[in-house]
């Protein structure tokens, strides 16, 4: 079974772009002088930097997704791709994927690994259903004790 394009949360990825958009806005208006009411080169840096934001979301966006493979998940990232083989993920973070925004995982080498929520979770629970060699968190730790939860 091979699932086509499946695109991560466009809610999650504005709650990365959002703080850093409001937090450079705030610092190309200072560049530009500190003045009320605002002139044109305030304007015009505040914008430059708007269109520049929303470009970078709306590729960010379009170049970054899932396929779901029978043995693996291949996540494109830009011009990075990453395999993620399910006989490799030993254990999957439930509690922390629930309530984030992105899945927690553990290889068999012990890296700790994560991955932005698709909006209907089809990541996540192709994970779940296809990881065949889970441990429990008990051995996880025991494994890898330098593991921090």
């Amino acid at each position: 079974m091979t699932e086509k394009r499946i695109y991560t949360s466009f809610k999650g990825l504005l709650l990365i772009y959002l703080p850093i958009y409001l937090l450079m806005t705030i610092v190309f208006y200072l560049i530009v002088g500190i003045k009320f009411p605002p002139t044109l080169n305030h304007y015009l840096a505040v914008g430059g930097w708007t269109i520049i934001t929303i470009i970078y979301l709306i590729f960010g966006y379009r170049n970054s997704y899932y396929e779901i493979k029978k043995h693996e998940i291949i996540h494109h990232k830009g011009s990075n791709v990453l395999y993620y083989k399910f006989d490799d993920i030993i254990y999957i973070d439930q509690v922390y994927s629930a309530k984030k925004l992105s899945i927690r995982f553990f290889t068999r080498v012990g890296d700790e690994r994560y991955l932005a929520h698709d909006p209907h979770k089809k990541v996540y629970n192709a994970m779940l259903e296809r990881c065949q060699n889970l441990v429990d968190k008990d051995e996880l730790l025991r494994r890898f004790p330098k593991i921090n939860f």
